[in-house]
């Protein structure tokens, strides 16, 4: 094996803030878009979670977690100022944190909001303003700067705009409104109107053993 192979679902917030880092950081690998409903032998063969994203390594090390993609796609990168730029060692406790709040709680309340119908459809408007609770305390972080931890950009905004975005999504579908303040919005719209959005979800074909190979960022 000749290149690294990312295991991915085009539309998993988990896989969007994967695919983000590797795109930024400029690393090419393999892309295999699976169907999460039939997943590949290949891929249950070395995935213990199951889950995408999942990067497999030249040498066959796999990593399963998208937060230690993130990490490894900054630690193969070639521009040193980008690595100090997005893993400032003076906030990186404040940054793990609040990846871990958007990880289990926030996510939490957004699934059990998005999918009202898998789980109880009569707690839908309960997990909306449940979430909503995050998004404004981000919103007041962001009134401070432009970013979520300091005054620079950290791996704390790649990690939780896919599920801010999913928010809104959900929002969207389900006639919400006033569900963003300014702040918060002009954020999500710096990642949403960025020059290589469209590249990070560009649409691939599902992923078969006997297809050709599809590589990321297409070119």
């Amino acid at each position: 094996m000749t290149t690294d192979i990312l295991y991915s679902f085009r539309r998993c917030p988990y896989a969007i803030r994967a695919r983000w880092a590797l795109l930024i950081c400029e690393i090419k690998v393999e892309i295999r878009e699976i169907d999460l409903k039939n997943k590949p032998l290949e891929f249950i063969n070395i995935s213990s979670t199951k889950t995408v994203p999942i990067l497999l390594k030249k040498n066959n090390e796999v990593i399963e977690e998208s937060l230690d993609i993130i990490i490894w796609a900054l630690s193969e990168s070639e521009n040193e100022k980008l690595k100090n730029l997005y893993i400032p060692n003076s906030n990186k406790l404040e940054i793990l944190e609040i990846i871990s709040e958007n990880d289990n709680s926030f996510k939490y309340h957004l699934d059990r909001f998005k999918y009202s119908a898998r789980f109880n459809k009569n707690e839908e408007d309960y997990h909306f303003q449940e979430a909503n609770k995050f998004i404004k305390e981000w919103n007041k972080k962001l009134l401070i700067s432009k970013w979520l931890i300091g005054d620079k950009p950290s791996i704390a905004d790649w990690s939780i705009w896919p599920f801010v975005r999913q928010f809104k999504i959900a929002c969207e579908s389900q006639k919400k409104t006033s569900y963003f303040d300014e702040a918060i919005k002009n954020w999500l719209n710096h990642f949403e109107k960025h020059p290589h959005f469209k590249k990070l979800m560009y649409k691939y074909d599902l992923w078969e053993p006997s297809t050709r190979k599809d590589y990321f960022p297409f070119n």
